[in-house]
C-alpha cells in the first residue's frame, strides 16, 4: 500500500510539473553572502557544523604548462575567529570533508587506497578509521558513528565505526551495490541497487534502524532512479530521474511522501529547510521552508554554476565559479526569514549534539531552552525572554567552570540573544 501511495504521488507531481515549472516563482532570500575562501585554487565539498566550515582545497598542489598534479588537502574556517586552518599536510589527496561537533572525517589515500580517516579538533589527533585494503568512500559521520561505502566484498556495501566502543559493523550485506549512505541518530540511509533488472541500475532509497535492527525500503523506483539521500529526523530527502531530476521529501513519523522541486540536485535538509541546486549547467542554490511553504532563491547569477550545498542553522554554504575558479561562500539568513521557533529549535539541536558538555549540563541547558519555545508558543514573549535569559547564565556559569568550551559557550550566548532581540522587536 505504501508503494502504491508513493507511485500515485510521483504521478500527480508529474502531471502538474508542467503547471508548477510555468507559474511558481521563488521568493528572494534576505540575508548576507559571504565568501569564505579566497585563494585562487580550487575548494570543494564544503561542509558545515555550527561556526566551522570545512572543505577539500587543491593549493598545494603542482602545476604546469603540461601536468596537473593536485595535492587536496583538508582546511576549516573558523567563523567566530576569522580563522583559516589546514588540517593535513600529507601530501596523497584527502577529500570529501564531513563535520560534527569537533569530528573532521574525510576520504584518503595515502595508503594506496581509499581510507576513512578522522581529525579531532579537541585533541589535534587525526585517527585512521578503516584499515582494510579495499577503498572506502562518501563517509557520513552523526555523534559517535561514522558511516561509509566499501568495497572489499566485492561489491559496495554500507559499513559503520562506533567510535565509543572502537567497533566496526557492516550494515549491508546484499550482493549488489549500496553507496551514499547519511546517518542521523539510529537511522541509516542509502542509495540501493539490488532492484536492478539485468545490470540496469535502477537505484532506490533504503534505511536501517540501529536500535531495531531493521531494514526498510524508503523509496521504490517504479522506473524512476532514486539516489543521494539525506535524514534529519524523521525526513529524508532524496532525487529521482526519470521524468525529469525531481527532489522528494518523505516522513518517516507519518509516511507521506512531498514533491519539493522540479531540475533539483543533490538536496539537503537541516530541521524545517531543504537546500538544493537547480539545474545542471549554470545553477542556482535555492530553499524550501517547510514550516511557512516558501520556496527561496539563495543565488541569483545564472551565469555562474553554484553546487554542493550544505546547511547548518540559518547558515548555507556551497562551491562557487564567479571567480574562475571555485571558491567557498556562505549565506546567512537574515532573522526575518527565521521564526524565535525556528531559532529555538536549532540553538536546541546544537546543545543536544555538543561534545563537550557534561550530560547534565545538557539537560539543563536543553529544559530552559523548551520552557522558552513553549511559553513563546503560548504567546507569553516575557516568559520565553526569562527562560532564554537563564539559559545564558548557566552558559555563562558552565564556561568559568569549563564544563563547556569557551566557544561552544559563546556560540550559544550569542544565539539566545539574538533570539532575545527578535522576540523583543517582533510584532505579535
Amino acid at each position: 500500500m505504501k508503494t502504491r501511495n508513493r507511485l500515485c504521488s510521483i504521478v500527480v507531481a508529474l502531471f502538474f510539473l508542467p503547471f508548477i515549472c510555468a507559474t511558481a516563482s521563488a521568493d528572494t532570500a534576505q540575508g548576507t553572502e559571504t565568501q569564505i575562501t579566497t585563494n585562487t585554487s580550487n575548494q570543494l565539498n564544503p561542509d558545515i557544523y555550527g561556526e566551522r566550515i570545512v572543505w577539500q582545497d587543491d593549493r598545494n598542489g603542482s602545476y604546469d604548462a603540461y601536468i596537473y598534479d593536485p595535492n587536496w588537502d583538508i582546511y576549516i574556517y573558523d567563523l567566530s575567529s576569522s580563522i583559516e586552518t589546514q588540517i593535513t599536510t600529507n601530501e596523497s589527496n584527502q577529500s570529501g570533508p564531513v563535520i560534527y561537533g569537533d569530528r573532521i572525517v574525510w576520504t584518503d589515500d595515502r595508503n594506496g587506497n581509499y581510507d576513512v580517516y578522522m581529525y579531532d579538533l579537541s585533541s589535534s589527533t587525526e585517527t585512521q578509521i578503516t584499515i582494510s585494503e579495499s577503498n572506502q568512500s562518501d563517509p557520513a559521520i552523526y555523534e559517535d558513528r561514522i558511516v561509509w561505502a566499501d568495497d572489499r566484498n566485492g561489491n559496495t556495501d554500507i559499513y559503520m565505526y562506533d567510535l565509543s566502543s572502537s567497533t566496526e559493523t557492516q550494515i549491508t550485506t546484499n550482493e549488489s551495490n549500496q553507496s551514499d549512505p547519511a546517518i542521523y541518530g539510529d537511522r541509516i540511509i542509502w542509495t540501493d541497487d539490488r532492484n536492478g533488472i539485468a545490470d540496469i541500475y535502477t537505484p532506490d532509497v533504503y534505511m536501517y534502524n540501529l536500535s531495531t535492527f531493521t531494514e526498510t525500503q524508503i523509496a521504490s523506483s517504479e522506473g524512476f532512479f532514486e539516489y543521494g539521500p539525506a535524514i534529519y529526523g524523521d525526513r529524508i530527502v532524496y532525487m529521482s530521474e526519470g521524468a525529469g531530476d525531481l527532489v522528494w521529501m518523505y516522513d518517516l513519523s507519518t509516511s507521506e511522501l512531498t514533491f519539493i522541486a522540479y531540475d533539483a540536485w543533490n538536496p539537503v535538509i537541516y530541521g524545517e529547510r531543504i537546500v538544493w541546486m537547480y539545474g545542471m549547467g549554470s545553477s542556482d542554490i535555492y530553499m524550501y521552508d517547510l514550516s511557512t511553504s516558501r520556496e527561496i532563491q539563495i543565488t541569483s547569477d545564472e551565469s555562474v554554476h553554484q553546487s554542493a550545498p550544505a546547511i547548518y542553522g540559518d547558515r548555507i554554504v556551497w562551491e562557487d565559479w564567479r571567480n574562475e575558479n571555485s571558491d567557498i561562500y556562505m549565506f546567512t539568513l537574515d532573522s526575518a526569514e527565521l521564526t524565535p521557533l525556528e531559532e529555538m529549535k536549532d540553538l536546541t539541536e546544537y546543545v543536544e549534539n555538543t561534545y563537550k558538555c557534561h550530560v547534565k549540563t545538557k539537560t539543563g541547558l536543553a529544559t530552559l531552552l523548551d520552557r522558552s519555545k513553549c511559553f513563546y508558543e503560548k504567546g507569553e514573549d516575557a516568559k520565553a525572554v526569562s527562560m532564554l535569559k537563564s539559559f545564558i547564565h548557566l552558559a555563562e556559569k558552565m564556561k568559568v567552570c569549563k564544563q563547556i568550551s569557551a566557544g561552544e559557550a559563546d556560540y550559544m550566548v550569542k544565539e539566545a540573544k539574538r533570539i532575545i532581540d527578535q522576540i523583543q522587536t517582533q510584532q505579535r
